[in-house]
Formats: structure tokens, C-alpha cells, sequence
């Protein structure tokens, strides 16, 4: 019976080679756009879940009441884990996992090897108690315990050593001081997703900010270090949360009375914090959401256009239905025909479709910034999901299809009265308006992204971004020899400008401090973003005066507590841009005053991305140059490359042992918004092949409606009937199923792209002219592929129709 089964779903496919062609190819295609963001899908919920016992593992929150500009940090102050840890029953085991200063290069030396490595961290002895890492090299129990030791990720260790064992090695590391000698204790194997990503970690107790993390005292300010803990199995999270506050107001209610805010503590499941985390507001949950839907979308497209073209020829197989019920077939039967039938294509198609992918897959990595290949990890869900695709697309693909035609009556076939009625019709109509539904919405995502990010790129930041070349300063040398290499970067004729900075636009500003006027207190205080720069930086970048002055070159003296607000700050403390000037400003610290004095306003500027709002921020004049971060240099617009191999020059002979690079601001900035560019290209990607599956859809429908109408036509054209007339009249039909797409893909698509615009700030309208250019664009592209067809029988000579009769 199955092989009986076979060779008619065969026959049946070769007898109809456009149709059967049709089907296939857009149910593989719609079927690798799914394979392709599934693995996308499955390679982002895998984030952190190698760890074992995960269900118990979690992040320190902090929330503040106070009005800080922010509300949430995934980080505590620094005696927080370990005090909880020793205070607290159900807290099993505790750990500090810090950046320092978000340091992103560490330079790294061994032997004659000098380079810049990434995402150095510094752990506590627990770190392998609390996260889950596998040791190649090295006992976890006493990996971190010593001073002055790290343990190296094999990509690192392999870097360094070759093939030769890491273990106890020594190399020295710099994280933006001095370089340090440290001794190699392991060497982790990284082959998994983690928020947490490094490639070495540093023991807390070494010199310098591990140190100063270890010994560090204070509650209620410092919050900058990430902290995990590791509950006992059957813990009740709301408990734990309870008890950790009550600790925190042990140890802390004073010093945060003191410093004038008030703050909380909560537990974020390490699982949840690569997807869902609300801290810094993560749109990552958003937009996997979107991939989701485009996955399942596109498929349903794929699918539509199956049942439209299965129902659409059924009167083709409506003879052999009635004989087969004549002689004895129930209608359960045929329904399993007809479903096996629509099973072996979707086979054949998913066959395909797996070509497809393999062939796609680099090009897909590129579109979406990923790694992904097939591996021990991923084959098993690959071919899980593979099978599941299959039984489902063969389900929803040919379930109508084969009780639509199991449903045809014997005595009405064989009489030749077979009225299929309006109902398939109907159906095949409404099906079509789904899919160009679907489509429109997706480019009208297209156009609303496109704009967005053109508004981002275009809008006025607040300062010049054009061609100013960054150069970090990522070693203590390269902090004490600024002065000397400003002066040579100076004197190069393509240099407009020189200057220095904490913090860079596009950087995220760590340094606060809480500020009050006279006569106000820390209660009152605002939260004010601190940036130490040198003279002339504010020229450099254009960034405008509102009132007082700038920095003059007497670093002695302006550093003496002169600060240059912005306009945010300026109203946040009460004060217009005139009225400040001049005023004084106070902050208490360890029960004593500090005082300062505003000297000038400048123009709010974007010093983060368009998703943030613009926080109360200063400028002060740094007192030392290893307060500077970066050196910013204003170029001529030309010539950049010759530009940049003589700054090097000039580098590498005023500092010798720090490596030398640079980078471009307006890149730099740019970057802020890989993750919106990167789903942007995604949905335009997989919208246009959307597009295009719902296009082959149309073919196949107005070729069968044109043959359906063959006689028509050739009547049409003895009468008279221009090629023009007629190609209206085949186009009507489906010019009037995309209107009504069009009228209802309007509201679903404005809702959505109002909700994906609310993660921005500063954000563009939604115009009514996206939505007319996302109609017309599926117009053009429907009368493109039905007038294909309709000029086809219209041009054919009508004696070749009639004749048959």
C-alpha cells in the first residue's frame, strides 16, 4: 500500500513538473529560513546553561530609590557577596567577577611577545565553587587562592605556549597600570555562550585593583563590582532576597544615610541574564521574539502557497477521487493518501532545504555576527528540529488539501457536475491576503528600522564625530608620556587638535559623584557623571559653550575643583545655564565636605547611544594624566592613511613598550548599535525572501488561473478583447487581495515598529508614506508576477484554445 502510495505522489509530481517545482522549491526555502533561525535561536537561549546547577545560580542586583539617573546594576558594592555569603545560611557559595574599570585590552607580555588581549577579569578564589568551568590545566580548589596568579583560556594559552603546558608559567600582565608578573595556576576550556567571557582571570588578591576590590569597605557607594552567588538547593529565592536586605541595612543604613541615597538588593537568575535581563534594558528577549516570528512566518508562507496550488488543481484529480470512492476507498484512506502525497514533497523539500542551509550558513554568520556551525552541541536540536519541521509542514501543508478533496462526492464527479463552490475560493483568497499580509508588515519593518537608523546616523549628536582618531592609552607608560606624545602628535601638519579624556562618546561613563548646591544637602543631591578631561577637549569635538568659559592650559589651577556642567545638570540642580555660572557645589564623603565651583555650561550631548536619555553630566580638569584614557587627535579629511602612519611613527618613538592602534570616533559611536543593525539586516534579509516565497505563489496561482481561463481568453480575443484588457482582468482579482492585505497590515505593523522604537529615547515618527511605499512595493511585486503569466495567454493565439472544442 505505501509503495502503492509512493508512485502515485511521483506520478502525480512529474505529470505537474511547474506546480510540483513550485511547491518544492518555496516549502525548501521557507524550510532552511526556518533551520537557519533556529540555530540562531538555539545558539541564543544557550547562553549560561553549561553551568551546573543552574536553577541556583544568580547575580546581585542593586536597585536605587534615589534619583541617580539609573535605576538598576548588575553589580554590588564591594564587601556585599562575601559578607552575605558568610551571614546568610542559604547562600552556599559567593564570588566577584570584575572588569576593572571596564578595561577592554590587557596588555600581555611573554618573552619577546608583546600584545593586547581582551576580556581579562579578576575572580575570586570561588569563582570555580559559584560558575562552572572545565580545567584543562590546574586543580580549581586552588587555581585563584594565591596573589599574582591567573588562569588562561586554552584559545590564550595556546597563544602563548603552543602546544607546551601552561602550567606555572610566568607572564606579565598590564590592565592599565604597570605590567605585572603573573603565575600561570590553570587553563579553562572555553566552548560555551557566557555573559561572563574571558579569556583569563586574575586572582582578587593581587596588586592593584583586585586589591583594592578585596580591602574595599564601603556599602553604599562603589557599586561597580558583579557579584554571583550560589544558593542551596530547595532555597526559596524571596527569603534569601529578604535576609540580604536586612544585612545591607546592618552594614550599610549609615553610610548610605550619609551619602544621601537608598537602595535595595535582588537576585537575578544567571540563566536569565543574557535574554532577559531588565537591567540596562535588554532588548535582547525583543528581538529574538522577532526572529521567532519572522521563523515561523516565512514557514507559514511557504505553506499557504502548498495549499493554495494542492487546492487550486483539485478539479485535475477530482475524476480519480470519485473513481477510487466508486470502488470502495473510505474517506480515511484517501485523507492518508493525500497527506502522504504532501509528505513526500515536503521531504524531498527538506532534503533540499538542508543544502540550502549548509550552503547558506557562512552567509548567514556574516549577516548575524555569529559562529555558528554543526557540532556535538547543536547536531542533536538540528536534526530534532528538522524532524519536527518535517511532520508539522507535511501536517499544515497538506491537511486541508487532503480533506478538502477527500470531501468531493462520486456521483457528482462522475456526472461531470462537480461544483467546487465559492468556499476554496474564498479560502485561497484569504490565504493570499495572509502571506502579502505578513509580507507587507515585514517591509514596512524594513523601512521603519532603515529609517531609524539612518535618523541615528544623521542625527546631530551635540559634537563632531568626523575624522577624529582615538588612540588608547592602555599602560602606565603610555599614561605618564601623554604630555610628550601630545606635543609630537601636535606638531604633525595633517593634526588640527590634541586632546585627552576619561571617557570617550560612545563610552559609558563610570565615574558619579552626588552633588548639591548651597544651602542643600546629600539628600537632595543629583547625580552628576564626572569626566576628567584636558584643555581644548571641548573645542576639539565642537561641543558648544551656553555660558561661563572653558578650561585654560593652567592644569594647577583648574584642577582645583572647576567643573563644566551641562545643561541636564544645570536644571537638575535648579539653576538656568546663566545662573549657575559661578555657583558652588558640594559633596559629602566619609563626614567630610568637598566643594567645587561651576565655572561654565556646555550643550547637552549624546555621550551614549540614542537608546539612553541624556544624564546630568561635568567636565573637570584632570589632575594628573593618568586620569586619561584616550588621546583624541582632529585630522584633516584627506589623506587619512598617511595621516595614521605618521601618528604611529610619532608613537612608537615617544613609547616604546605599549603596542600601538587607534581607531575612528564615528566607527566607534556606530558600534553602539551593532545589535539594532545586525536584526535590522535580519528582518530585511528574511522579509525579502518572504517576499519572494509569496511572488512564487502568485506564479503558480495566475498560471493555473490563466490555463483554468484558456478558452475565455481566446473568446475574449476573437471578440476584440485587447492584450491590455485582458491582463487587467486576470490582475484585478489579485490587485484587490493585496489592497486588502495592505489595509490590514497597516495597524499590525505600526503597533509593532511603535514597540520596537520605545527601546530608543530619541526615536523618528512613524509617517504615513512608510506604509504607502510597503504597499506599493508588494503591488509592483504582485503585478510583476501575475502579468508574467496574464501577457503569456493574452498574446496566444485564441484558435489554439477554441480549437479543442
Amino acid at each position: 500500500m505505501l509503495s502503492n502510495y509512493l508512485k502515485i505522489a511521483l506520478r502525480n509530481l512529474m505529470r505537474n513538473r511547474v506546480y510540483s517545482a513550485i511547491n518544492i522549491f518555496g516549502l525548501a526555502l521557507g524550510v532552511a529560513c526556518c533551520l537557519l533561525l533556529a540555530l540562531y535561536i538555539q545558539d541564543e537561549i544557550n547562553y549560561d546553561k553549561h553551568h551546573q546547577r543552574v536553577d541556583d545560580l544568580y547575580r546581585v542586583v542593586t536597585t536605587f530609590k534615589s534619583d541617580l539617573g539609573f535605576d538598576k546594576l548588575g553589580s554590588a558594592s564591594p564587601p556585599i557577596a562575601m559578607t552575605l555569603k558568610a551571614e546568610i545560611p542559604e547562600v552556599e557559595a559567593a564570588v566577584r567577577v570584575l572588569n576593572p574599570l571596564a578595561v577592554s585590552h590587557n596588555l600581555i607580555r611573554y618573552k619577546e611577545d608583546l600584545f593586547y588581549e581582551t576580556d581579562g577579569l579578576l575572580a575570586d578564589s570561588t569563582l570555580f565553587d559559584v560558575l562552572t568551568y572545565e580545567l584543562k590545566e590546574g586543580n580549581p580548589k586552588k587555581a585563584l587562592t594565591e596573589a599574582n596568579s591567573v588562569v588562561l583560556s586554552e584559545k590564550l594559552a595556546k597563544k602563548l605556549f603552543g602546544n607546551n603546558p601552561a602550567q606555572d608559567k610566568i607572564i606579565s600582565i598590564s590592565q592599565g597600570g604597570k605590567l605585572r608578573d603573573y603565575k600561570v595556576t590553570g587553563v579553562f576550556v572555553q566552548n560555551y555562550n557566557s555573559v561572563i567571557n574571558a579569556n583569563f582571570f586574575i586572582s582578587m588578591t593581587s596588586a592593584g585593583w583586585g586589591q583594592y576590590v578585596s580591602n574595599e569597605k564601603e556599602w553604599a557607594g562603589q557599586n561597580f563590582v558583579p557579584s554571583y552567588l550560589k544558593l542551596v538547593t530547595g532555597h526559596k529565592k524571596e527569603d534569601v532576597e529578604k535576609k540580604m536586605n536586612e544585612v545591607l541595612q546592618k552594614h550599610g543604613a549609615e553610610a548610605m544615610k550619609a551619602l544621601g541615597i537608598y537602595k535595595t538588593l535582588s537576585l537575578e537568575p544567571v540563566k536569565d541574564i543574557y535574554l532577559k535581563s531588565d537591567v540596562g534594558q535588554s532588548s535582547r528577549i525583543k528581538y529574538l521574539y522577532v526572529v521567532v516570528s519572522i521563523a515561523l512566518f516565512v514557514l507559514l508562507i511557504a505553506c499557504i502557497n502548498f495549499m493554495n496550488l494542492s487546492t487550486a488543481k483539485a478539479t485535475k484529480r477530482a475524476a480519480e477521487i470519485g473513481i477510487r470512492k466508486t470502488m470502495g476507498a473510505f474517506r480515511s484512506s484517501l485523507v492518508r493518501q493525500i497527506l502522504g502525497e504532501a509528505m513526500v514533497i515536503v521531504v524531498i523539500a527538506i532534503i533540499i532545504s538542508l543544502v540550502l542551509v549548509q550552503l547558506a550558513l557562512p552567509f548567514f554568520n556574516q549577516l548575524t555576527d555569529k559562529n555558528i556551525s554543526f557540532n556535538s552541541e547543536n547536531i542533536s536540536y538540528f536534526i530534532a528540529a528538522s524532524v519536527i519541521l518535517t511532520i508539522v509542514t507535511g501536517l499544515v501543508a497538506g491537511s486541508y488539501p487532503a480533506f478538502y478533496l477527500s470531501s468531493f462526492q462520486p456521483a457528482q464527479v462522475l456526472k461531470g457536475k462537480l461544483n467546487l463552490g465559492n468556499s476554496s475560493g474564498r479560502l485561497r483568497q484569504a490565504l493570499v491576503v495572509f502571506q502579502f499580509m505578513i509580507a507587507i508588515a515585514l517591509i514596512c519593518g524594513i523601512f521603519v528600522i532603515t529609517d531609524q537608523l539612518n535618523f541615528i546616523t544623521e542625527k546631530d549628536l551635540g559634537f563632531d564625530a568626523h575624522a577624529k582618531i582615538v588612540l588608547p592609552l592602555r599602560t602606565e607608560e603610555a599614561h605618564n608620556l601623554y604630555d610628550a606624545l601630545k606635543k609630537e602628535i601636535e606638531n604633525n601638519p595633517n593634526v588640527k587638535a590634541v586632546s585627552g579624556s576619561s571617557y570617550i562618546p560612545g563610552t559609558i561613563v563610570w565615574n558619579d559623584m552626588l552633588f548639591y548646591p548651597d544651602g542643600g544637602n546629600m539628600e537632595k543631591a543629583v547625580d552628576i557623571r564626572r569626566n576628567p578631561v584636558d584643555v581644548g577637549y571641548m573645542e576639539l569635538l565642537n561641543i558648544k559653550l551656553l555660558a561661563g568659559r572653558t578650561f585654560t592650559d593652567n592644569r594647577a589651577m583648574e584642577a582645583q575643583s572647576k567643573l563644566i556642567v551641562n545643561r541636564t545638570a544645570a536644571s537638575k540642580l535648579g539653576f538656568t545655564p546663566e545662573k549657575i555660572v559661578g555657583q558652588n557645589l558640594h559633596f559629602d564623603w566619609k563626614e567630610k565636605k568637598y566643594d567645587f565651583q561651576v565655572i561654565g555650561v556646555m550643550e547637552d550631548f549624546h555621550q551614549n547611544s540614542l537608546h539612553d536619555e541624556i544624564k546630568p553630566s561635568l567636565f573637570e580638569m584632570a589632575d594628573s594624566t593618568k586620569r586619561f584614557t584616550y588621546v583624541i587627535a582632529s585630522v584633516a579629511s584627506t589623506n587619512f592613511d598617511k595621516t595614521i602612519q605618521s601618528i604611529e611613527q610619532t608613537w612608537k618613538s615617544v613609547i616604546h613598550d605599549t603596542p600601538f592602534e587607534y581607531s575612528f570616533l564615528d566607527q566607534n559611536i556606530q558600534k553602539q548599535y551593532e545589535e539594532d543593525m545586525r536584526v535590522a539586516k535580519i528582518i530585511a534579509s528574511f522579509g525579502m525572501i518572504a517576499m519572494a516565497i509569496c511572488g512564487l505563489g502568485l506564479y503558480g496561482l495566475s498560471s493555473y488561473m490563466a490555463e483554468r481561463r484558456f478558452k475565455e481568453i481566446g473568446i475574449r480575443k476573437v471578440m476584440g478583447a485587447s492584450v491590455a484588457q485582458i491582463v487587467a482582468m486576470m490582475s484585478t482579482e489579485f490587485v484587490k487581495l493585496v489592497l486588502i492585505a495592505f489595509v490590514i497590515a497597516v495597524p499590525i505593523a505600526w503597533y509593532g515598529m511603535s514597540k520596537w522604537l520605545e527601546s530608543f529615547v530619541y526615536r523618528i515618527s512613524i509617517h504615513w508614506i512608510v506604509f504607502a511605499l510597503a504597499g506599493l512595493v508588494a503591488l509592483v511585486i504582485a503585478l510583476v508576477t501575475v502579468s508574467f503569466e496574464s501577457i503569456k495567454s493574452a498574446m496566444g493565439n485564441p484558435v489554439d484554445s477554441l480549437r479543442s472544442e
